[in-house]
């Protein structure tokens, strides 16, 4: 195995659970699942779970199971002790009429298969991958603490689920003597306040890069034929639109190109600039991150120097180049503004190398 990262992992209480996370995790989501895509991902688990990572992220709809499949030979292959994971699965898609949504029948089937895909007894987190209106939030419910206390998975969680359901959801286990879900994730940490001032919940990001955007192989409008969007057509279409539509384009690159110039600046990538920004909040309890290279995997990893060292410099600029300063709140009994919530989590406290052991919900 090629050289650590310089910097020691930080790990994070899940919100206010006991089980403890790193701070950077590792997804199963590649763009195609060739046999040189596998190998590389195989490669770089291998290096993140050596530079600390525990938390490793699945869902069945990653490759119609493959993910899963992956994962699991992971950890057969490299004989990793099943203490020292956490392994997290998403449930919900399917391409049949019950193999989709978060029915009774789909939430334990779905956990039992990807289990079987990985070869695994239970999991430590499962997700429900998005809400689903259509079927009871009881049915559901009640679905994921089955698999709880059956022993097939040890929390439950949400995905881009709304702030209002996700209490609907706590408070109703809460009167059924149920376990309550205990994270959300999600692309943006936007409009969960409450969840995290009233029940600690806990938060997983996710799409941390923007599809890469971020990283800054886009500045000059122009997609590397090795990139994501340059071996997935059908992603470019839905994805490039997305980020740059023809009226902010300009804007949104001359962002960019600002952006990978401050990273320079602070002697970081602007890929690591970006990760350190979502884990120097600490409403954030682990950052999900992929990678199509060793040499990824690595920079990803070393984002954590850019996150020990955050600063009010740097989170001014950040602000003034995306446009995007939180707004503050305001306290009627001194009638003055108070500091934004991430103004207020902000993980400025942390040294370099050193684990936080402490939550703040604990």
């Amino acid at each position: 195995m090629e050289s650590s990262p310089a910097t020691k992992m930080i790990y994070r209480y899940l919100g206010n659970s006991g089980i403890k996370v790193s701070l950077l995790s590792m997804g199963t989501m590649l763009v195609d699942y060739s046999t040189e895509n596998e190998k590389t991902w195989l490669e770089c688990a291998k290096y993140a779970k050596e530079a600390g990572v525990n938390y490793f992220d699945s869902a069945e709809m990653y490759g119609y199971g493959k993910g899963d499949e992956l994962l699991g030979r992971a950890i057969k292959e490299n004989e990793w002790r099943r203490e020292d994971l956490v392994i997290a699965v998403k449930v919900f898609f399917g391409n049949n009429v019950n193999a989709i949504g978060l029915s009774r029948k789909k939430i334990i089937e779905a956990t039992k298969s990807s289990l079987k895909r990985m070869d695994l007894e239970y999991c430590d987190i499962v997700y429900a991958h998005t809400f689903d209106p259509e079927t009871p939030l009881e049915e559901t419910c009640r679905a994921f603490n089955w698999l709880i206390k059956k022993g097939y998975a040890l929390y439950w969680g949400t995905s881009s689920w709304p702030e209002d359901i996700i209490m609907k959801a706590i408070k109703l286990c809460d009167e059924k003597g149920w376990d309550r879900p205990i994270v959300e994730q999600y692309k943006v940490e936007k409009g969960y306040e409450r969840l995290s001032e009233e029940y600690g919940y806990g938060f997983a990001a996710r799409s941390s890069l923007a599809s890469g955007i971020l990283s800054g192989k886009y500045n000059n409008d122009t997609i590397p034929k090795d990139s994501r969007f340059g071996k997935n057509e059908s992603l470019k279409e839905i994805a490039w639109l997305k980020y740059f539509p023809e009226e902010t384009k300009d804007e949104t690159l001359e962002a960019l190109k600002k952006f990978s110039d401050l990273a320079e600046e602070n002697k970081a990538t602007p890929s690591q600039l970006a990760l350190a920004w979502i884990t120097s909040n600490k409403d954030i309890h682990t950052c999900i991150f992929g990678a199509s290279s060793l040499d990824q995997c690595k920079e990803n990893l070393d984002s954590l120097e850019t996150t020990v060292n955050w600063n009010e410099d740097l989170e001014k600029k950040v602000n003034e180049i995306f446009k995007n300063q939180p707004i503050p709140g305001f306290d009627a009994k001194k009638w003055s503004l108070m500091p934004p919530r991430r103004d207020q989590r902000l993980n400025l406290e942390l040294k370099l190398g050193e684990i936080q052991y402490k939550s703040d919900y604990v």
